[in-house]
């Protein structure tokens, strides 16, 4: 969030199309009529449902936002509904909303105008890097847009107070947490969003999101995007989907074997990059990485960038920028992330463009000057694939194969630019399981037994020591009653 930055989707009434069939819903971004077609299971895994059309579609993007201050999508809460905007962050599993008035919004959720609200008497307190919230748990009817039949009773955090977390000028009003029980707050009780959303209305347990970004240099114009729920849909990207095991089931946790600038690799140990996880994170604008991998990243880039760059664009002080379409993309290396395959002995290669890690923003001086920001930062958590990463790639959440998959986005196919994104392999790797943080058992019952070793290890050891007290203390006063014999008989 602002926090650290969210990205966010929002799907607009207007614009939302669902197809029920069966066990299926699809939230569509397109005026097509949809087909949906069943689709055999491989082995163990459920392949994901496809959706085709019959049709030449018109492209209607379902999700809205503004440079920097994420996507947003469209919900009704509560009976009566009341519409909402809210970020989808992949990166956190509360839905949360404002339920009191704030100078930064221009709606909220009145808990007292709807007669289907449970209070669950309970407190959340979510804390960020540089801003929190406080609010009260309840429980409500959350509909995707306006379809009735696709309305799930979930857990809400209604927000009464907060700290730099909403933004002005953003249109949203809450965040939709789409990650796993264990991050909830206050606690794994908490049950996320879409796993009420997918056990309640029956569709298969997968969504995607499809983040096209902003080809415009001004913060007035809104970024779009498309997410679709319970399918894939085969007219946002092209190419092959390949996929990475989600390792741990709280956020949305994958492996990175290694990153290439300009086709070279930064030569680290792959650990570096997952120290201590790597997620996929629509709520985090930039790409961040551990401090190594980023002061590896910088040394890279400008190494064979074509063009001096100053040391301060490196670390967010200042832009870079051009006359209006005359930004040099063709100086720029590109970047290429490998990440481990679900096939354990394979990897394969996300290619970044200049134009993901150079994110278009506002000087401010009202000029028709291209300006740009660098898009990668140092993290103290891990690394962190954010948005600018996502607007190149079709990005698969298979919850179901518990697995996320990358393909190439139809969107990237309209850029202008001399390189788009590209997905790449899969190729042969050894060992690259070798990469992952494996993070010491911090369980509670574990925790317990050691504190119980640690307090027993330290009562034998204090034995000894009150032995050797008492001894000592014994000397000093015999040695005490020696001296005064001595002195009285001398008299």
């Amino acid at each position: 969030m602002g926090l650290r930055v969210l990205s966010t989707f929002i799907l607009l009434q207007t614009s939302i199309h669902i197809v029920c069939n069966g066990d299926m819903l699809k939230l569509q971004l397109r005026r097509t009529r949809n087909v949906v077609e069943e689709t055999p299971s491989t082995g163990n895994t459920m392949l994901p449902r496809r959706i085709s059309t019959t049709e030449e579609p018109t492209l209607e993007n379902n999700l809205r936002g503004k440079p920097g201050q994420g996507y947003y999508i469209e919900i009704g809460i509560g009976t009566p509904q009341q519409k909402l905007n809210v970020l989808v962050d992949t990166g956190s599993s509360n839905f949360a909303v404002a339920s009191e008035p704030h100078n930064f919004i221009s709606t909220y959720f009145d808990r007292e105008q709807s007669s289907s609200f449970q209070d669950k008497g309970m407190e959340v307190h979510v804390p960020y890097t540089q801003g929190r919230w406080d609010g009260v748990l309840g429980m409500d009817y959350v509909a995707l847009s306006t379809i009735s039949n696709a309305t799930a009773n979930v857990h809400i955090a209604c927000i009464t107070d907060s700290d730099h977390f909403f933004i002005n000028g953003s249109n949203w009003e809450g965040i939709l947490g789409l990650a796993y029980d264990e991050i909830a707050r206050p606690d794994s009780s908490v049950t996320p969003f879409f796993k009420s959303y997918h056990e309640q209305t029956n569709i298969d347990d997968i969504f995607t999101l499809q983040l096209c970004g902003n080809n415009d240099h001004t913060d007035s114009i809104e970024m779009a995007g498309t997410m679709t729920v319970g399918g894939i849909d085969e007219d946002l990207y092209t190419g092959e989907i390949l996929y990475s095991s989600i390792r741990k089931e709280w956020y949305y946790e994958i492996v990175i074997t290694d990153i290439e600038v300009d086709d070279v690799s930064l030569g680290l140990q792959c650990k570096e990059y997952n120290y201590d996880k790597t997620i996929v994170d629509s709520g985090t604008t930039n790409f961040r990485v551990p401090i190594t991998v980023f002061n590896a990243i910088v040394h890279s880039i400008d190494d064979a960038t074509e063009v001096t760059v100053a040391a301060e664009f490196y670390t967010g002080e200042e832009l870079m920028c051009w006359k209006e379409n005359q930004t040099p993309w063709e100086w720029f290396p590109t970047m290429k992330i490998s990440l481990l395959s679900e096939d354990t002995n394979k990897i394969y290669k996300l290619v970044i463009s200049p134009k993901q890690y150079m994110r278009a923003v506002d000087d401010g001086s009202n000029s028709s000057d291209e300006c740009y920001k660098f898009a990668i930062t140092t993290s103290t958590s891990g690394s962190v694939i954010g948005a600018v990463i996502m607007e190149g790639f079709y990005v698969i959440f298979d919850r179901q194969n518990k697995r996320v998959g990358f393909a190439k986005s139809s969107c990237a196919e309209r850029e202008a630019t001399y390189l788009t994104p590209q997905v790449q392999g899969p190729f042969d790797h050894d060992n690259a399981t070798d990469c992952a943080y494996h993070r010491p058992n911090t369980n509670e019952d574990t925790l317990m037994a050691v504190a119980y070793v640690m307090a027993s290890v330290c009562a034998v050891c204090m034995i000894p020591l009150l032995i050797m007290l008492v001894q000592c203390y014994c000397r000093n006063v015999n040695s005490k009653g020696s001296d005064s014999n001595h002195l009285m008989g001398s008299f």
